[in-house]
């Protein structure tokens, strides 16, 4: 996989292998339904292909964190039910209609907007209510759901499909998390009437899914999961597996002498004769970028491992090389000094570990399966690679036969 020369510097590998692996042992962890988190490019996996992918093996729902991410995916074929995390704005109504979108909603004036547009539009839109049982960002609060619950069930074009809250640190407090689901269940047998109709019923995200199996209910709301990570241990029957690898090629290799220095600001000066190799990635691609820490202990506690651990490294040979000095927008240099063919390492890949949720859009991703490239989505296009004697073509294919391959994989 990283002999890929003919892609260019830069590319990011996604194991479909690996995907379906992690969505099959979810799957034989629960009885709920599982509602695909495809938000920031699908965790950095291209959230066009990655929805087909899912789509292909039957899942009930996607979820995306805006409308903009679904009207992506309904543009590209996508037809499976999408959910749209964030509450939009009343004027996004016409094309949460004519998407055919699930929108969170919680305020009334949403509702009215969405039932205008259906009405319009000669539809019927399906919305689930958001409760805030704790996170206090967005949602209705227990005490008014069911008055809302109410409008859009006596609201003509109108279809309450689902309800719904988030976790805000079932990664970490259990109590306080048992202590929101216990708000939840509370709503829920409040609106187990028969004037009801039958909700989707859905409070599980990854985390929870791992240590409050009980909020599983009908439907599980599913994102780092399904692409190898865990923000807590997993169940041991949770085998996950590496789903996305980024790799880069050097694009220049130097010998330096001891005292110099090497980037913007001069942070960093060699401290013995050194080789140094140069990789066309930098902060404008997502390299380094990390959140902002709003607890200052945090933020120390997390600057401190940095330093340690000195984790912006880089992979060759299975090995890791420092980065050394600023990154910069476009490149950042890596300390090959110790490697034993260190002049020799000019268009080498390596790999780099990274935030996957911070990359450029525009890094190609490469999909593969047993070990054989079978898709590329780069520039917003699907590709096929074709070879012909010792030569590599990348032919462009249309969504429908994209869907088709992952399909047929």
């Amino acid at each position: 996989m990283t002999s890929m020369k003919w892609l260019g510097p830069t590319w990011i590998n996604v194991s479909l292998d690996a995907l379906e692996t992690n969505l099959e042992q979810i799957r034989s962890q629960t009885k709920a339904a599982i509602c695909a988190v495809v938000k920031g490019d699908a965790y950095g996996h291209g959230a066009v292909a990655t929805a087909k992918f899912y789509e292909s093996k039957q899942l009930s729902y996607l979820a995306t964190s805006d409308l903009f991410e679904a009207v992506e995916l309904r543009q590209t074929g996508i037809q499976m039910p999408i959910l749209v995390l964030s509450p939009c704005l009343p004027e996004q109504a016409v094309e949460l209609v004519k998407y055919n979108l699930t929108a969170t909603v919680s305020h009334e004036e949403l509702v009215q907007a969405l039932a205008k547009q259906a009405l319009t539009q000669h539809k019927h839109a399906k919305v689930h209510i958001k409760v805030d049982t704790g996170m206090g960002r967005v949602g209705v609060s227990p005490d008014c759901a069911i008055q809302l619950a109410n409008q859009i069930i006596n609201t003509s074009h109108l279809e309450l499909e689902g309800i719904y809250t988030h976790f805000a640190v079932a990664y970490s407090d259990h109590d306080y998390t048992k202590k929101q689901f216990k708000q939840f269940l509370y709503l829920q047998e409040q609106l187990k009437q028969p004037v009801y109709p039958k909700l989707i019923w859905h409070s599980a995200n990854s985390a929870a899914f791992c240590t409050l199996p009980a909020s599983h209910l009908d439907l599980v709301r599913i994102g780092t999961l399904l692409y190898g990570q865990s923000v807590v241990k997993p169940p041991p029957k949770l085998d996950l597996q590496s789903t996305w690898t980024l790799f880069t090629r050097i694009i220049q290799v130097k010998s330096m002498k001891r005292g110099e220095s090497i980037g913007y600001g001069r942070t960093y000066t060699t401290r013995r004769a050194s080789v140094i190799g140069t990789i066309p990635l930098g902060y404008g691609d997502g390299l380094g970028v990390a959140p902002n820490r709003a607890n200052h202990w945090q933020h120390i506690r997390t600057s401190l491992s940095s330093l340690l651990d000195n984790p912006r490294k880089v992979i060759l040979d299975g090995e890791p090389y420092p980065i050394v000095g600023k990154i910069a927008m476009g490149m950042c240099c890596i300390d090959l000094t110790d490697h034993p063919h260190a002049l020799e390492l000019y268009g080498t890949s390596v790999e780099i570990p990274t935030r996957r949720i911070t990359m450029n859009r525009r890094i190609p991703k490469v999909y593969s399966t047993n070990n054989k490239v079978c898709l590329i989505l780069w520039q917003n296009r699907f590709w096929q690679p074709l070879v012909k004697g010792d030569q590599v073509y990348l032919k462009e294919i249309s969504f429908i036969r994209a869907k088709e391959i992952l399909q047929r994989r």
